[in-house]
């Protein structure tokens, strides 16, 4: 019996990835229309079937049987067996090629496994000696699997193939296909492999193959009743709405007004028939993404529909797991943790809840983008808080979405409580988006919960006031613009609350997670920006220093958020940190001032109002240099993707887009130790919670101080840490804007 494991035979490898192949097909029908082949799935057939015949090489075979190292690649072999195949020479192309690289792209067969020039290169005479290896009876039984087996998994019968009766038949595949697609991308003569065609026929081959592998034989598909998992008794008008609308939206709601059912209702309206399109639900930060993630768990009840992408999203899937089984070793957590997130990242889990930088990725020619960019085809892209990102962010947003928008046919929903109508008309002019929803009046009165004092001075002239709010019983949130100023406050004024927390950037990933799920039993929480977006909390007074109005507005949100407690104070200081007109500085001095003006003549903040607010603020638009930033990042991205092509993974690009998100993974000092034992006993998970991301400006600070070392290890710094406050750093900060 050939087999593909030690514990599999081929044909049974075969069947399972072409079960996946079906699967697949019957997914994507909206791939022949984006791509323009209309027999792209005859060509897939072939790859998945042919992609692990080289495997009946002897060597191959002895190395699974007796472990002696074959040190071949099979793949290679693979790709040589289309010239078994009666079909045009382009199509023969397009197979072969996803058949060679379904494992290691063009790059690494170039530099490692080059069969041409035939001259003196040993490649070639490697490839000659491991052909031999194949018995011709073996492979040509196989071949005859091809018209039951397309029967049975493709719908059809395929006949379109011979044996073959010697090596002479087969093609080196290198020499005749790699090096011509090779040279054509070199010169620029670029074919339709080298576009949508090509990343299809990558992504899907590499999708079925490592689905197989780990056991699943065919994604999963969408609910198809979605009010068995949302079910209220009386939906607001933007989720009624939302709930019929078909094609592209904006919605416009106020914080804790069911956008989220919202977005849910309008994913389910927008499904096929099959209920196969991927729902992409997109987040700015990792806190609002893991409880989102949580949230979506508990309303679908199966963990096997939604998938969580970011930076850190195995550990908090490790951390999740293990919490859950009481008992468990961390091998199991961390063989569970591993199987997850595999399938997280392959076409298999209908939901995914995920960053920008998780997107926008996929288009620098990152290992696996296409298989991430075959899976987009068709998609439902919700972004939650469009507001919240920088014009960088945006751009990049925006770019991306003009790509999947013309070339894979997906749809957005963009949504947000608050939204300047220059950066709304920006996003509809670009993405042709013509249909909008709000709350009606009515329904927005509803939500007026804030009372606005605007507090002449900063925040340490009203540190008694604070005191006294949290002496009559109020759940206080005091949010400021550095981590420096959250610190200082928080030792004044936590060491004498009970059940009090501080929460921003600079915590290791155990201590933030540790901090998170505590945020709704605080009487006091001291926060920076992070406490803005998504997260469940709620209470009964804010105090902050000024910032523009969104990011306000967005503080609002986290105090009576329900509007279950009347009118609720909300308190602006005048003065702050962080702002000036600095380009490092968090926040422009003149953006915040205005919105401190705006907010001088406001009361009681009515719903109705906050747009004319929101646009007073932002009547110029974008100032110069944020339109500057814009359009370099649409240029680059435009320069970069123009130059990426399926089958070719670019170190070069992988570079310049992590460029482009400008964070270091550190890990304090004091956590030497801990974090050196963790990995030299392989606990990597467990070596996860020591680190935390500072920017790029903040480590320059700091390794022009000689705070920083580096290992083979990591990346360390030696300040002093503490698990209530965080890294604690000496920096300047401009304390006054008025």
């Amino acid at each position: 019996m050939l087999l593909a494991k030690p514990d599999e035979s081929l044909i049974e490898h075969i069947e399972k990835s072409l079960k996946v192949f079906s699967s697949l097909r019957k997914s994507y029908p909206e791939v022949i229309d984006i791509c323009g082949v209309s027999h792209l799935w005859d060509n897939l057939f072939f790859a998945v079937f042919l992609h692990d015949f080289g495997k009946i090489a002897n060597g191959f075979q002895e190395e699974l049987t007796t472990g002696k190292n074959w040190n071949y690649r099979h793949e290679i072999l693979s790709a040589s067996f289309v010239s078994s195949l009666d079909i045009d020479e382009e199509d023969k192309k397009a197979i072969a090629l996803s058949i060679i690289t379904h494992h290691k792209d063009i790059q690494e067969l170039r530099e490692k496994y080059a069969t041409y020039p035939e001259g003196n290169n040993p490649g070639f005479y490697r490839y000659k000696e491991k052909l031999q290896e194949i018995d011709l009876t073996d492979l040509n039984n196989l071949l005859d699997y091809i018209p039951e087996f397309s029967d049975k998994y493709l719908s059809k019968k395929l006949n379109n193939y011979h044996h073959l009766n010697s090596y002479e038949e087969m093609v080196d595949a290198y020499k005749v296909y790699v090096l011509p697609y090779y040279r054509a991308y070199i010169n620029k003569e670029l074919t339709s492999l080298h576009k949508i065609y090509g990343i299809f026929m990558r992504g899907f081959l590499i999708a079925a193959d490592h689905l197989a592998s780990g056991g699943e034989i065919g994604i999963k598909r969408a609910v198809e009743t979605i009010e068995n998992y949302i079910q209220f008794p009386i939906l607001t008008s933007v989720q009624k709405y939302a709930k019929k609308h078909k094609g592209d939206l904006f919605l416009i709601s106020p914080t804790g007004s069911g956008k989220t059912e919202a977005a849910l209702f309008w994913a389910h309206s927008n499904q096929n028939p099959s209920f196969s399109k991927r729902t992409f639900y997109i987040l700015p930060y990792t806190a609002s993404i893991n409880y989102m993630y949580k949230r979506f768990i508990n309303l679908f009840g199966d963990d096997k529909l939604v998938a969580i992408l970011h930076g850190k999203s195995s550990y908090f899937i490790y951390k999740f797991f293990s919490e859950d089984k009481t008992g468990i070793s961390y091998e199991e957590a961390k063989n569970f943790t591993r199987k997850y997130q595999s399938l997280a990242k392959k076409i298999f889990k209908p939901y995914k809840i995920t960053t920008p930088f998780q997107i926008i990725k996929n288009f620098f020619n990152l290992k696996g983008f296409e298989q991430n960019i075959s899976e987009m085809a068709g998609g439902l892209f919700i972004f939650d808080e469009i507001h919240s990102y920088d014009p960088h962010t945006t751009a990049l947003i925006m770019e991306v979405s003009k790509f999947i928008k013309e070339n894979l046919k997906g749809k957005f929903l963009f949504m947000t409580a608050t939204m300047p109508d220059f950066l709304k008309r920006n996003f509809q002019n670009e993405l042709n988006i013509n249909e909008e929803i709000k709350m009606e009046k009515t329904e927005l009165d509803k939500f007026t919960r804030h009372k606005i004092k605007i507090l002449q001075g900063n925040i340490w002239d009203y540190i008694n006031c604070i005191k006294e709010d949290i002496k009559n019983g109020k759940k206080v949130l005091v949010v400021v613009n550095t981590v420096k100023q959250a610190q200082d406050v928080y030792k004044h004024l936590g060491k004498k609350v009970p059940n009090s927390a501080l929460l921003h950037s600079r915590f290791i990933l155990r201590d933030r997670e540790k901090i998170e799920s505590s945020l709704e039993n605080q009487n006091l929480l001291v926060g920076t920006q992070v406490i803005e977006i998504s997260l469940n909390i709620d209470y009964d007074v804010l105090y902050t220093e000024p910032a523009p109005i969104d990011a306000l507005l967005q503080r609002f949100g986290r105090v009576n958020r329900r509007g279950e407690k009347g009118l609720s104070s909300v308190y602006i200081f005048t003065e702050g940190s962080g702002i000036s007109e600095n380009r490092k500085s968090i926040y422009s001095k003149e953006r915040t001032l205005k919105s401190i003006n705006v907010l001088k003549n406001v009361d009681i903040l009515c719903e109705t109002i906050i747009q004319g607010i929101i646009n007073e603020v932002y009547k110029d638009g974008y100032s110069e240099d944020e339109k500057r930033i814009i359009k370099d990042v649409s240029e680059s991205f435009q320069k970069f993707y123009k130059s990426n092509v399926p089958f070719i993974d670019s170190p070069k690009e992988e570079s310049a887009f992590y460029e482009l998100f400008k964070n270091v993974e550190v890990i304090p000092v004091s956590f030497y130790k801990e974090y050196i034992r963790e990995i030299e006993e392989k606990r990597f998970f467990e070596a996860m919670k020591y680190i935390m991301s500072i920017p790029l400006n903040q480590y320059a600070f700091l390794k022009n101080s000689g705070k920083i070392s580096h290992s083979e290890f990591g990346i360390f710094v030696d300040t002093l840490y503490d698990e209530n406050y965080g890294l604690l750093i000496n920096e300047n900060t401009n304390t006054t804007i008025l």
